[in-house]
């Protein structure tokens, strides 16, 4: 009977034992990260990851070659695994932080889920509320590549307080050396101006300007005799410069200068860092921040056209400083002589603008001045990066169309 007492007594402790370490494993349950909508040739943490799978905070997902995860982590919020990829995810729901260490991986949300991507070296998230789609990926080479495919996203450095904002329908690149050197970071972004739309006929910096190229400071611009070319600028606007024009762009501050030496150009601002065009006389702006459209030659005799489209524009001379208000659908020849600032027609004469390329029809809507820390650049992308892309396109929602890449 004593034995059996004994037996009892340590049958009991075992049972207690077990019972508090089942309590106290139930008071660890880590976060749910999301679940697993489709699985190919993937693990986490060792095992074989398969579909329907959750996925909780601290654990790490492979992709091997060839494979694909699809992961679930809110009811509007989706993300993309692509092949050689490998994350390791942490929070929760609402806060999740994923920490990219090798491959692509592909966000997209509708509403305000924080979806946060890191790397050694920054973090990127979705700069405001509503949708937005983007992609990072580490490559081989140890080059860094975001590209925001809707709305826009904050990238931020580690350790620094500010961030640079990439516009929808860019891609950044950030090589090995710009992420341990921020100063050249920095240097690299504020020459970046715009991407061309179209080109015919048109030279930069007196080789030819291919579709898809990308503008920097202090680029010369040329359009021959039958020649045309439509840039999209930093970071909505866009430009179009017509036949036999020649022009340079810059952006000394957080502003495109375009300095017009010759010809025609019209310039559409959306109402958000809008374009100041320059003459050798004059400075021409939008006179309130608002969407408007403004055209302005540079005549070879010397005189100055000017047509406020759409929106009331400010002209400057730049001699004297003095302004004067061209209202919204008057336009103004100023001869070559002129002094001082044009008088205004009082029988304005219609004009006739030129027909630019359909200027972008969603412009993003958040503004404010932000700090360029990246060089952008147009790239190739890789096939991990095609792949994530396709993949959340085929998921179902919204598609967009990247900005095409083409090699510098």
């Amino acid at each position: 009977m004593r034995i059996r007492h004994q037996r009892l007594v340590f049958l009991g402790l075992v049972m207690f034992t077990g019972f508090s370490t089942f309590t106290l494993a139930v008071g660890r349950m880590p976060d749910v990260v999301g679940k697993v909508v489709s699985s190919s040739n993937a693990t986490v943490e060792g095992s074989v990851l398969l579909s329907n799978r959750t996925i909780f905070s601290g654990e790490a997902v492979d992709v091997g070659e060839g494979g694909a995860v699809l992961l679930s982590y809110s009811p509007t919020g989706r993300a993309v695994l692509a092949a050689s990829t490998h994350v390791r995810f942490n929070g929760g729901k609402g806060n999740i932080v994923a920490q990219l260490l090798s491959g692509t991986l592909a966000v997209e949300r509708e509403k305000k889920d924080a979806f946060v991507v890191k790397t050694s070296t920054y973090k990127f998230a979705p700069q405001s509320e509503g949708r937005t789609k983007f992609l990072v990926a580490l490559l081989p080479d140890k080059r860094t590549i975001v590209e925001a495919q809707n709305g826009k996203v904050a990238i931020t450095a580690a350790g620094s307080a500010g961030s640079y904002t990439l516009a929808e329908g860019l891609r950044a690149e950030i090589s090995e050396s710009e992420a341990q050197n921020p100063d050249q970071q920095k240097e690299g972004a504020s020459k970046v101006i715009g991407q061309v739309v179209s080109s015919t006929g048109a030279t930069r910096n007196g080789k030819p300007l291919p579709d898809g190229e990308w503008l920097l400071d202090g680029d010369l611009v040329s359009t021959g005799a039958s020649g045309r070319a439509v840039i999209k600028l930093w970071p909505t606007n866009q430009a179009t410069l017509e036949e036999s024009t020649t022009a340079t762009f810059s952006r000394p501050v957080e502003r495109v200068w375009l300095n017009l030496l010759t010809g025609t150009i019209v310039v559409e601002n959306t109402g958000e860092s809008n374009v100041l065009i320059a003459t050798a006389k004059y400075h021409i702006e939008p006179l309130n921040a608002a969407a408007g459209r403004i055209l302005v030659a540079a005549r070879t005799d010397k005189t100055t056209y000017i047509d406020a489209i759409a929106g009331d524009v400010r002209i400057e001379e730049v001699q004297s400083q003095q302004s004067y208000r061209l209202a919204s659908g008057e336009d103004k020849l100023i001869p070559a002589n002129a002094s001082g600032v044009p008088a205004p027609t009082e029988n304005p004469t219609p004009s006739t603008p030129s027909n630019p390329e359909p200027f972008p029809s969603t412009p993003s809507a958040s503004s404010g001045h932000t700090h360029s820390t990246l060089l952008i650049v147009a790239i190739a992308g890789g096939a991990g990066i095609a792949a994530a892309a396709a993949a959340l396109a085929a998921g179902g929602g919204h598609s967009s169309s990247p900005v095409s890449p083409s090699a510098p």
